[in-house]
C-alpha cells in the first residue's frame, strides 16, 4: 500500500471530521425526538391515535440511539 501524502491524510481527517459532526446531528435530533415523543405519551389531553404514534416514534428513537452507543462502545467510545 502506497504511502499517502500529507494533504491527502488532511483531506480525509477533513472528512472524517465532517462526518462526526453530520452523525452528531443525526444523534442530537433523534434525542430531540424522544424526548418530544415522551411528552407527547404523557399529555393525556392528545387522541390515544397521537399518543400510541409517539410512544412507537420514542421506542424507534430509542433503539436507534442503543445502536449508535453499542457501535461506539466497540471502538472504544463512552459517554
Amino acid at each position: 500500500m502506497e504511502d499517502i501524502t500529507p494533504l491527502e491524510e488532511a483531506i480525509l481527517n477533513a472528512h472524517e471530521f465532517a462526518a462526526g459532526l453530520a452523525s452528531m446531528a443525526i444523534v442530537h435530533d433523534m434525542v430531540q425526538r424522544s424526548e418530544e415523543s415522551s411528552k407527547a405519551v404523557r399529555d393525556r389531553e392528545l387522541p390515544r391515535e397521537i399518543r400510541a404514534q409517539a410512544l412507537k416514534d420514542g421506542r424507534e428513537c430509542n433503539q436507534a440511539l442503543n445502536l449508535v452507543a453499542s457501535a461506539r462502545a466497540l471502538v472504544g467510545i463512552s459517554a
